[in-house]
């Protein structure tokens, strides 16, 4: 017999986990990419490099967080539909179509983004998508081959996103700072 409490989560789970699990998955996505960058910013502000909080930079994080929550969503989605299984190839046929065709696909969104609400042109979005973004897409090579094994080999599609938002928790602090780090002050006025 269950305890009222454990049969509360489990309701919670399903709501969570089933019929709501694009809002779940964006809704995680956009408190971890807040998250992330209160991280990053609080570190600036304690290394002397920035004075306050940007609340206006967290929200643009916050907006990349959500749109790339939801790309995320479909994504896994589509991959599952066209790779059905579990078997070593099909996972790692998915791994490497995650990093090869999803990764630069996400990361475009993120900045792309960014760039639309920092009011961006094409030019300055396609030179940070070069530089900013090669420099994260070398970092996942290193990241999420491994974790997106245990993502497909393990766990169910329906809570795929929220792993990669666990993981991803270290490049919610680090994007930021690749993305600012042109804009840090060497040092605060007192």
């Amino acid at each position: 017999m269950e305890t009222g409490a454990l049969q509360l989560l489990k309701t919670i789970g399903r709501a969570l986990f089933g019929r709501h699990l694009l809002l779940t998955n964006a809704t995680f996505s956009t408190v971890m990419g807040i998250a992330g960058d209160v991280v990053q910013q609080h570190y600036e502000i304690l290394s002397g490099h920035q004075s306050i909080l940007n609340s206006v930079r967290t929200s643009h994080m916050a907006a990349a967080g959500l749109t790339t929550g939801v790309v995320s969503h479909y994504w896994y989605v589509l991959l599952d539909r066209w790779m059905v299984g579990r078997a070593l190839r099909t996972v790692f046929l998915k791994v490497l179509y995650d990093q090869v065709i999803f990764s630069p696909i996400n990361l475009t969104v993120y900045f792309g983004t960014v760039a639309v609400l920092e009011r961006s042109t094409p030019a300055t979005l396609w030179e940070e998508l070069c530089s900013k973004g090669g420099n994260i897409y070398c970092v996942e090579w290193v990241v999420w081959p491994p974790a997106q094994v245990f993502n497909f080999y393990v766990l169910p599609l329906k809570y795929r996103v929220f792993f990669d938002n666990l993981v991803s928790f270290g490049f919610d602090v680090y994007s930021p700072y690749v993305k600012y780090k042109d804009q840090r002050q060497d040092e605060v006025p007192s």
